[in-house]
């Protein structure tokens, strides 16, 4: 659950994983369009340009056949009042206000390819055992509090108060 103090103002929404596509076995060209969801709102798509193997992920279990997709690339999607943003270039419009997460409830994170995207190749995500970062999904939210914090505009909306 969203657990931000009452008095918190949400600047960002930021979620890290390790992800690459996924083909048989692995493939050094096999575009995925990965997209990631934030309680049912659209975040943004990447395209992944592999399946990563033929040079073993640095972490994965001596059991783990080297055939296998070995590791992916360390993925960070932000949600901020500027947009959507995936390694820190812009991919949306969605802003944090839109996506009405209120203290205490659910933050609901799905990753997949859409059934519409250009590159269907599916996805790999890897956990701190397994391809060359070892992190599990990590969901950090960045915050102001206290009367100090000020509620952020769209960019939208500031430039209408503006005028």
């Amino acid at each position: 659950p969203n657990r931000l103090p009452p008095d918190a103002v949400l600047d960002s929404l930021e979620i890290c994983f390790e992800v690459c596509s996924e083909a048989p076995l692995h493939h050094s060209d096999w575009p995925s369009d990965i997209t990631l969801w934030i309680n049912g709102y659209d975040v943004g798509t990447w395209t992944s340009p592999a399946d990563f193997g033929g040079e073993r992920g640095a972490l994965n279990p001596s059991w783990w056949d080297n055939s296998n997709s070995q590791y992916g690339l360390l993925k960070v999607w932000k949600v901020t009042v500027q947009g959507g943003f995936v390694d820190g270039m812009r991919i949306s419009d969605l802003v944090l206000s839109d996506m009405g997460l209120a203290t205490g409830s659910s933050i609901r994170v799905r990753v997949g390819v859409r059934e519409d995207a250009h590159n269907i190749g599916g996805l790999n995500l890897f956990g701190s055992k397994f391809g060359n970062y070892p992190q599990d999904i990590v969901l950090k939210q960045r915050f102001q509090r206290g009367t100090q914090a000020t509620r952020p505009q769209k960019p939208s909306e500031a430039e209408g108060k503006r005028r």
